[in-house]
């Protein structure tokens, strides 16, 4: 199941909302901001098998759905939504590799990623990213 949290306006949280069943077939699920360029918060999702998809926002606590972005990530073992890093008004993804390499995924306003870009290395000392 997945499920919905909202702030009641006093710093609490609302009862939750459930959005749907099915998201037990995704291994990571980040909020990445507004990538499409619609003023809306949207989501990926990467698969078992290393799809990535889109689940766009709705404004009313909804996504639409699901786009399929690409392939092979499952060469990540971290996803991060990061905000707009990059300075030109859209959310970016930063994902870091088995390895322990950190890759910028600039987002294109358009709903997907352009291609990567390395940060760094040395990244696999730290047990989580946010």
């Amino acid at each position: 199941m997945f499920y919905r949290y909202e702030d009641d306006g006093s710093g609490k949280l609302t009862p939750r909302v459930r959005l749907g069943g099915g998201w037990q077939i995704f291994n990571s699920v980040v909020g990445v901001g507004d990538i499409t360029g619609d003023g809306r918060g949207d989501l990926v999702a990467r698969d078992t098998a290393g799809a990535l998809w889109r689940y766009d926002g709705t404004g009313s606590g909804t996504f639409a759905a699901r786009v399929k972005l690409g392939t092979g990530w499952q060469i990540f073992n971290t996803l991060v939504g990061t905000g707009d890093i990059t300075g030109d008004g859209t959310s970016d993804l930063v994902a870091r590799d088995t390895a322990g390499v950190l890759w910028r995924h600039a987002g294109t306003g358009q709903g997907n990623f352009a291609g990567r870009v390395k940060i760094g290395g040395g990244w696999q000392t730290y047990a989580s990213l946010f």
